[in-house]
């Protein structure tokens, strides 16, 4: 019998499958356990959107769309996008309907880096961005934040870029952040710009939480760079649209272009329906967004007074749907140690800051993304555990 296995790419064998997804698919086989890994809103996806599909169906747009999009779909984002926050993309040949915001980032990773590009990410992080730069070859640079409110400053951000120099390809900002829930403020962000506009990089920018900033305006740094920044977004998380796979790619027309064949070779096109649900999302979804953002504010208020109620000490959420929890300094072992016995003996299910950092982590995230009534039930059951604890270390001899 042929094995086929040794023609895998070597690059391929570098790659971890999702953390986060397995601790989904272990922890969530627990009897009871109040699961708060995935960030997936809890809201469904509205009416009047699903209804659009529907209606899409019925009027047989069910055959393949343009590449790059539907024309009716990429002007609901380019006027959404001018009147939301202040930039001009031109619809014909600066944006690209992808399959959600992994395929945009993955479009403009497999387009742009290669064996050997460089590529700086701030960790904590995603994974997605470490997983493409290492398929493609290239060199995942992870600049640990934790030091400096889990924010890249520009004063970092000019070291590593004069240090590795031509070898870095494109930076990666994500904000509001996942996993932390910081994001930056409209002055770090023109402070960030001052200096990418020294270098002949891409900055690949994914605000896919753009509308859950809590405190301050969101602001994109395609505002100050257009040219070279490639702004990725979605319908998935302000809409509540995960399972409908509608992402975004924004760029100069030059790049978009050239990265559009990549799309192309890959998905060819989303569908109709999904295109036509999303755009009306876009005309006729600004009530949702803010229905949604005001639950999500509510309780991320509740838990981070709960959190610091119980104990726990956190990084203070300001954009998204997490919280950032440090593991107790009296907890002997790593935050994948910490989550295992908070899903066995607390039964609350949590991320350990492995699945977004290298090596061990002193992390974990929590999604409240959730019912407010699985909060509840979490902020309990964690506060019971952490007596337990308490009183385990009262009794040592």
């Amino acid at each position: 019998m042929i094995d086929i296995s040794s023609l895998i790419k070597n690059d391929l064998h570098k790659v971890a499958p999702s953390l986060i997804r397995q601790i989904n698919n272990r922890f969530g086989q627990i009897p009871d356990i109040v699961n708060l890994t995935i960030g997936e809103p809890d809201f469904q996806t509205p009416d009047h959107i699903k209804l659009a599909a529907v209606q899409s169906i019925l009027n047989n747009r069910t055959h393949y769309a343009p590449n790059r999009g539907t024309k009716e779909l990429l002007t609901a984002i380019s006027n959404y996008l001018a009147n939301r926050f202040g930039l001009d993309y031109d619809p014909d040949d600066q944006i690209v309907i992808t399959n959600g915001a992994s395929e945009a980032i993955s479009t403009v990773f497999n387009g742009i880096i290669g064996p050997g590009d460089a590529v700086l990410i701030s960790s904590p992080a995603f994974s997605l961005y470490h997983t493409l730069t290492l398929l493609n070859g290239g060199i995942p640079i992870e600049v640990d934040v934790s030091s400096t409110g889990f924010k890249l400053t520009p004063d970092v951000l000019d070291r590593y870029l004069t240090q590795y120099g031509d070898k870095i390809k494109m930076v990666v900002l994500n904000y509001p952040n996942n996993p932390t829930g910081v994001t930056y403020t409209p002055n770090e962000v023109r402070e960030l710009a001052a200096v990418l506009r020294n270098y002949q990089v891409a900055i690949l920018s994914d605000e896919v939480y753009s509308e859950l900033a809590y405190f301050d305006e969101h602001v994109s740094i395609a505002t100050y760079l257009p040219e070279q920044t490639l702004l990725v977004n979605s319908v998935s998380k302000s809409y509540a649209m995960t399972g409908w796979r509608i992402g975004y790619l924004c760029g100069d027309k030059t790049v978009i272009k050239e990265l559009a064949k990549v799309h192309q070779a890959n998905v060819a096109t989303v569908g109709t329906p999904n295109m036509d649900a999303a755009t009306e999302a876009f005309l006729f979804g600004d009530q949702d967004i803010r229905r949604m953002k005001g639950v999500y504010d509510r309780k991320r208020d509740y838990l981070c007074k709960a959190l610091e109620k119980i104990g726990y000490e956190f990084v203070s959420p300001r954009g998204a749907f997490y919280i950032y929890v440090q593991v107790p300094k009296t907890f002997q072992g790593t935050a994948m140690a910490c989550a295992e016995q908070l899903a066995q003996d607390a039964l609350v299910a949590v991320v350990p800051g492995e699945a977004f950092e290298n090596g061990h982590s002193t992390y974990f995230r929590i999604s409240y993304a959730t019912s407010m009534k699985n909060l509840q039930l979490a902020v309990q059951r964690l506060a019971e555990y952490v007596k337990r604890q308490s009183e385990k270390e009262v009794l040592k001899p």
